[in-house]
């Protein structure tokens, strides 16, 4: 019994080295085909008021539409909850050594307010801080426990791999747990597949496969 309990151990621990060490790179070996790679997601609140940041790299223009062209940096800011009006609102991030100014628009689906910046925040970063007017809400968002090459390669084991990639780390749209999520997509033509990834799990909440349909 204990051969057996120690032989089950190491082919456990084998996986979990195979998906952190070899999978760790999948997002570099990807690279051509990632439209939009956001590792980032800092989220926070303060008096009623929340905020978030993401931040990666994407295609630019953007368009998914199966092939993938030059890229840019980019930092979008979110604020919801917050009264300032039609007109916008100015802020400040402030990250570790540096501070950037954005002036937040109205959403056009939504009431948030967002703004969008031409920098990529460092992936390990786990914290910054918005001021806006008298609030300054803490952002905050560590590594997850399931990282991004976890997250590809799990995903390309789980629908078709083929065309653009979409990878990025974000809040679940089916649920308001507060948990953190890996959204990974892959767009051919006018088809696209994905998969829903809980990234402190590491389980799959979702699946999008019409070719399987």
């Amino acid at each position: 019994m204990k051969k057996h309990i120690a032989i089950f151990s190491l082919s456990a621990l084998l996986v979990c080295l195979c998906f952190s060490g070899c999978g760790a790179r999948e997002p570099e070996r990807s690279a051509a085909r990632l439209a939009d790679y956001r590792p980032v997601f800092l989220e926070g609140s303060s008096g009623g008021v929340s905020a978030a940041v993401y931040s990666g790299v994407r295609e630019d223009p953007y368009s998914l539409d199966g092939e993938c062209g030059e890229k840019k940096d980019y930092a979008v800011v979110t604020l919801s909850g917050y009264d300032g009006g039609v007109d916008g609102v100015k802020a400040e991030l402030k990250t570790d050594g540096a501070s950037y100014g954005v002036e937040l628009s109205p959403h056009p689906f939504d009431d948030d307010l967002s703004a969008e910046l031409p920098v990529r925040l460092d992936d390990g970063i786990t914290s910054a801080t918005l001021v806006v007017g008298a609030e300054e809400i803490t952002l905050t968002g560590g590594a997850p426990v399931y990282g991004a090459g976890y997250a590809l390669t799990l995903a390309k084991e789980t629908v078709y791999d083929r065309g653009e990639i979409v990878l990025r780390l974000t809040r679940s749209p089916l649920s308001d747990d507060g948990g953190r999520y890996w959204y990974v997509s892959f767009t051919e033509g006018d088809e696209t597949s994905s998969v829903l990834i809980n990234a402190e799990s590491g389980e799959v909440a979702a699946v999008r496969d019409p070719r399987a349909d």
